[in-house]
């Protein structure tokens, strides 16, 4: 599977340049502009798909003190991107429904979920980041999405930013009709990152 570096240089293939980069720190326009992007852009892509390589499901572990609302409180997992499912013995909720009968929030330095419940049972997207579990679709999707989010940097050209940003936007959607297609509940249909809308790339223009 290929390393951090060799996903770097495939994205700047997609830019049609001929620069490499050895290393995400070296001193270079090229490397500098990836490591900016590397982390956010890998993420949001690990966040909106339901990929089958950072599905992690997990029981959840009492901490902290709820406050007078709730009866229970649970550590939330620190590595966590975007929660699908939690189990509550005898109901559940899925992602893109109201969250009823819990609430995620914050005491200021760390994240708990608190219920009233006694066992809670998470399904999230893991953050992950060795690349060796990568699967080739992430990988493809992955390539894509930083290539759209470093073009204009690199090349100064819009037009091939905007033709990457939709290239990046199909290969998501393709990529999320292939979870569904495997049994996988998507729960977002705001499949587009936000690393692409931010820099103005919605894929709307001619």
């Amino acid at each position: 599977m290929p390393a951090d570096t060799d996903i770097g240089n495939m994205a700047l293939s997609r830019l049609g340049t001929r620069a490499t980069i050895a290393d995400l720190t070296e001193n270079s326009t090229e490397a500098r502009q990836i490591n900016i992007w590397y982390a956010p852009v890998r993420d949001e892509l690990q966040s909106l798909v339901d990929w089958n390589f950072n599905r992690v499901t997990q029981a959840l572990a009492a901490s902290g003190t709820p406050p007078a609302r709730w009866s229970a409180s649970y550590a939330y997992p620190s590595d966590c991107l975007r929660m699908r499912r939690l189990d509550f013995g005898a109901s559940n909720w899925r992602s893109g429904e109201p969250a009823n009968g819990f609430e995620i929030a914050s005491n200021g330095s760390s994240t708990f979920l608190y219920c009233n419940e006694d066992r809670v049972t998470a399904v999230f997207a893991q953050r992950v980041v060795d690349p060796a579990r990568f699967t080739p679709g992430f990988i493809l999707a992955f390539v894509d999405c930083l290539a759209a989010s470093i073009a204009l940097a690199i090349t100064q050209k819009s037009d091939l930013a905007e033709r990457l940003a939709r290239r990046a936007q199909d290969r998501i959607e393709r990529a999320m009709a292939d979870s569904a297609n495997e049994g996988v509940i998507v729960g977002d249909a705001d499949w587009r990152a936000q690393s692409l809308a931010v820099r103005g790339f919605d894929g709307s223009a001619p």
